[in-house]
C-alpha cells in the first residue's frame, strides 16, 4: 500500500496501524512493563483479523524473509523468534482449539483440563495467538465464541507463563478482561481514538482505487489528484471502519458511471449504508439486494453452492426470482466472493459473503430470523432426492441441522437414521448439543452418546452406520439398529 509514516514505509499488508503494531511488537519482545495478555477488539469490520494476520507475518521466521523489514519502522518489527502457537478458532469448537495447542507443544494430556496444567509445567514462557474467536464453532448459532472465551481463553490467561494475544468481539472482550487481575491485560479497541487510523483508511481507499492494483482505468482512478480527493472523502465518511472503505470503493468501481461521486452523502458511513447506497447507485431497490444476500447471511459452513443459493432466494421470496438472480452479478458483486473448494473431486462453486459483518447487517434487518430459517429448512429438505441422504448435496446433508436449530425444528429432524449416518458428525453433534436434553428423543440421545467416537475417528459413512447400529441396539432401539445395519451395507 502506498504511503509512509514518519519516513518509514507502512506494513505492506496492513498499510497503517503503526501505534497498534508498536504495542504488539513490544508484547512479542516481552518489553519490561508490557502485559502478558493483549486483546484486540472493535466493531464488526474494524479490521481485527486483518491486523492480526499482518502481525503474524512478522512473527513467522519464513514469512519475514518476504517482507521489506529494513524499510519498516523498527519499533513495529518484533525480533526474530520461534513462531508462536496459532490455534485458529474459525469453525473450531473450544475443545478442538485446546487440542491444537496440545499438538503444537507436544503435550501428552488425556483430558482438556490437563492441557492447561501441562502448559504451566513447560520450561519458560510460551506464546499463544488465538485469532478469529468470533468465527468459532462448526454451527454459527451454538454460542461457541462465548464458550471458547470462557473455557479456553480464560484458563490460558490464568497460566502465568503463557503470553496470550487474541482478537475478540467487544462484548466478550469486556467479560474476558473482567475475569483477570489488574495489570495482566491490555485492550486495544481499534475504534477508540488512540488506536483508530484515519490516515490508514485514506491510504486503503487510494490503493483500492489505483489501476496499478487492479482498478479499472477511469478519470478518477488514473488522475492522482482525483483519486486522492475521492479516497479522502471515502475515509472521512467511513469513520474507523476499513470494511466500509472497501465496500464503498467496490461499489463505485462496479457501477457504470465514469464520474466519481462528489456529494459525500453518496458515500457510506456504515456497512448498512454501503448496501443501500450501492443498490440505489445501480437503480435497484435496496430490499432486493438484501433479499439476494439473505440466504448467504443465514448460511452455515464455507458458503452456499450456487444452485442452492438460487433455490433459497426463491424460498425466502415466496416466488420465482430467476430473472432477478440472472442479472444480479453487479448488484451483489461488492459483497460476495466465489470459492471453489477442493475435496470431493467435483467442480463446485460456493458463494460466501465478503465479511461476517455483512451477514450481521443482513440478519439484523430480517423481520423474523426464525421464520426465515424455517423457510430455508423446508427448501433444503425438498432438495434431498427421494429423501435419500446419501444422494443429498453435501451442503444440505451437512448443514441442515444448523438451519433447523435456529428455526427451532431440529428435534423433529432427529428421527432419520439416514441423516445420522450421512451427515458430517462435527456440525451435527454441535447442533444437537445446543438443544436441551429434555427436548431430544431417544435416537438423538443415542447419537449424542456415540458422537465423540464418530468425530474422533473421522469414520466414513459405512463405519458410522456400523457404530450407530451397535449403539442403537445397546439402547434398546431395534428399528434404528436395523436401519443403521442396512445403511452400513449400502442399502436404502
Amino acid at each position: 500500500m502506498a504511503g509512509a509514516t514518519d519516513g518509514y514505509a507502512p506494513h505492506p499488508y496492513i498499510g497503517g496501524r503503526t501505534p497498534v503494531l508498536r504495542t504488539l511488537a513490544a508484547w512479542r519482545t516481552q518489553w519490561p512493563g508490557t502485559p502478558r495478555v493483549l486483546v484486540l477488539t472493535g466493531n464488526p469490520g474494524s479490521g481485527r483479523s486483518h491486523l492480526l494476520t499482518g502481525f503474524l507475518m512478522l512473527c513467522d521466521p519464513e514469512y519475514r524473509k518476504r517482507l521489506p523489514l529494513d524499510d519498516l519502522d523498527p519499533s513495529t518489527v518484533p525480533p526474530e523468534l520461534a513462531a508462536p502457537a496459532v490455534p485458529g478458532a474459525a469453525g473450531m469448537t473450544a475443545a478442538q482449539v485446546v487440542w491444537l495447542l496440545a499438538d503444537h507443544f507436544g503435550l501428552e494430556a488425556d483430558d482438556v483440563s490437563d492441557v492447561f496444567t501441562e502448559l504451566a509445567a513447560l520450561a519458560g514462557p510460551v506464546t499463544v495467538v488465538v485469532p478469529d474467536v468470533d468465527r468459532a464453532g462448526p454451527v454459527r448459532t451454538t454460542g461457541e465464541p462465548a464458550r471458547l472465551t470462557r473455557e479456553v481463553l480464560k484458563p490460558l490467561a490464568a497460566v502465568e507463563t503463557v503470553r496470550l494475544l487474541t482478537e475478540i468481539p467487544r462484548q466478550l472482550a469486556e467479560e474476558f478482561v473482567a475475569s483477570l487481575p489488574a495489570g495482566t491485560v491490555q485492550v486495544i479497541d481499534l475504534d477508540a481514538p488512540q488506536w483508530a487510523d484515519p490516515q490508514g483508511l485514506v491510504l486503503q481507499a487510494e490503493a483500492l482505487l489505483s489501476p496499478q492494483l487492479g482498478a479499472p482505468e477511469l478519470p478518477f482512478t488514473t488522475s492522482p489528484r482525483a483519486r486522492r480527493s475521492l479516497a479522502e472523502a471515502i475515509g472521512r465518511r467511513a469513520g474507523t471502519n476499513p470494511l466500509t472503505v472497501e465496500l464503498a470503493v467496490q461499489s463505485i468501481l462496479t457501477s457504470a458511471d465514469p464520474v466519481a461521486p462528489h456529494d459525500e452523502t453518496l458515500l457510506p458511513s456504515s456497512i448498512g449504508q454501503a448496501l443501500d447506497l450501492h443498490a440505489r447507485r445501480l437503480g435497484a431497490d435496496p430490499q432486493t439486494l438484501r433479499q439476494l444476500l439473505a440466504p448467504l447471511a443465514l448460511a452455515e459452513g464455507d458458503g452456499l453452492p450456487v444452485d442452492i443459493w438460487a433455490r433459497l432466494v426463491n424460498a425466502l421470496a415466496g416466488k420465482d426470482t430467476s430473472g432477478v438472480i440472472a442479472g444480479s452479478s453487479a448488484l451483489t458483486g461488492p459483497f460476495v466472493q466465489s470459492l471453489q473448494p477442493d475435496g470431493d473431486g467435483r467442480t463446485r462453486t460456493l458463494l460466501q459473503l465478503l465479511h461476517p459483518a455483512i451477514a450481521d447487517e443482513i440478519r439484523a434487518g430480517l423481520p423474523n430470523v426464525r421464520a426465515a430459517q424455517t423457510q430455508i429448512a423446508m427448501a433444503l429438505l425438498e432438495a434431498v432426492p427421494e429423501q435419500d441422504w446419501s444422494k443429498a448435496d453435501p451442503y444440505v446433508r451437512d448443514h441442515i441441522a444448523g438451519h433447523t436449530l435456529e428455526a427451532g425444528l431440529l428435534p423433529q429432524l432427529l428421527t432419520d437414521p439416514g441423516l445420522f449416518v450421512h451427515a458430517d458428525p462435527v456440525p451435527l453433534r454441535a447442533a444437537i448439543e445446543a438443544v436441551p436434553t429434555e427436548e431430544l428423543g431417544a435416537p438423538a440421545r443415542t447419537y449424542l452418546r456415540t458422537a465423540p467416537l464418530l468425530t474422533r475417528t473421522q469414520a466414513p459413512a459405512a463405519l458410522r452406520a456400523a457404530l450407530l447400529e451397535t449403539a442403537f441396539a445397546e439402547d434398546g432401539l431395534p428399528e434404528y439398529a436395523e436401519a443403521a445395519h442396512r445403511l452400513s451395507l449400502g442399502l436404502p
